[in-house]
């Protein structure tokens, strides 16, 4: 069973509302809402929780730990962990960070740098940094791929989870961001696959995109919305849907109020699902309805979704 969840661009911040948007979507997980007042804020979370919508991730996105002035990069670690203290608190399932640029004053320079031998232990240290002054106990620190810089694939990811080697560090799967060549495109459910055997154990969250080959030469990867592109999502639900199985028979003998709360707490093993890269809600609920539709056809079970067909 999967929670599915993405954003539902409320027009206010009433919690009972931000509450309403999630359930009529079906979604069993939520980003974090994005209100600037605390207290406002702090009611939405309570809210959300106690309807039973996980928090899938915290973003500090954009935030460069390999930037080449010192001063800013210790800055930069500091502001990520606030992020994650914060994640940890409200007990989102992570807090994603992109990995860093060879560049200063910014975030997502292209370099060869970035790539590097050099790169690489200092992301390990800023991670390790990050994690050994945080400690979180239920929010994950964890990396969201790219195609320009750390991590870009899943053996890279593997190779930074052994060096960080902190039970804190995860895994946010974002496979579209790593689908980099034509080779990864065409051939992206043994894609998938691999990346589900290398790093299944350690993913606390998954992205939900979609990715086309352009027609420009020489090759043109296009980011686009969940179901328009040829992402194996046969393959990706079955997948993820594998990391935490439910049991297929629940006893005749338990009552239903007992089985309901069996499959609550087996939804919330399953790292959540969010739809991501849409622009507002008609786009959302297009990509919703595509992924729910090869859900099943595959048999893989949506947590929440009854409540928004009833």
């Amino acid at each position: 069973m999967i929670r599915l969840g993405g954003p539902v661009f409320p027009t206010s911040d009433d919690p009972a509302e931000l509450v309403r948007l999630h359930q009529e979507m079906g979604f069993s997980a939520a980003y974090v809402p994005p209100m600037k007042d605390a207290v406002r804020l702090k009611d939405a979370l309570a809210a959300l929780t106690a309807a039973d919508i996980l928090i899938a991730e915290v973003g500090a996105y954009n935030i460069n730990i390999l930037d080449t002035d010192e001063k800013r990069r210790r800055q930069n670690i500091e502001a990520i962990k606030q992020w994650l203290a914060f994640a940890d608190e409200i007990g989102a399932a992570c807090c994603v960070i992109h990995g860093g640029t060879v560049e200063t004053g910014g975030w997502g320079e292209s370099s060869a740098a970035n790539f590097s031998k050099e790169a690489f232990e200092k992301t390990v240290a800023a991670a390790q940094a990050i994690l050994d002054d945080v400690q979180p106990r239920r929010a994950k620190l964890a990396m969201e791929a790219g195609s320009c810089q750390l991590p870009d694939g899943p053996e890279e990811y593997l190779a930074l989870l052994k060096a960080i080697d902190r039970p804190g560090f995860g895994v946010q799967l974002d496979p579209v961001n790593m689908i980099s060549s034509p080779r990864r495109f065409f051939f992206n459910g043994d894609f998938l696959r691999q990346c589900f055997a290398l790093l299944g154990p350690h993913i606390v969250c998954a992205h939900a995109k979609d990715v086309m080959l352009g027609e420009q030469e020489p090759v043109q990867l296009i980011e686009c919305l969940a179901g328009q592109g040829q992402l194996d999502y046969r393959a990706y639900l079955l997948e993820l849907s594998k990391l935490h199985k439910e049991p297929k028979v629940l006893p005749d003998q338990l009552t239903k109020t007992f089985q309901i709360d069996l499959k609550k707490f087996y939804a919330r093993q399953s790292p959540p699902l969010m739809i991501a890269g849409v622009s507002g809600i008609r786009q959302c609920r297009t990509a919703r309805d595509f992924i729910l539709r090869v859900a099943e056809e595959v048999g893989v079970s949506i947590w929440g979704i009854e409540k928004a067909k009833a």
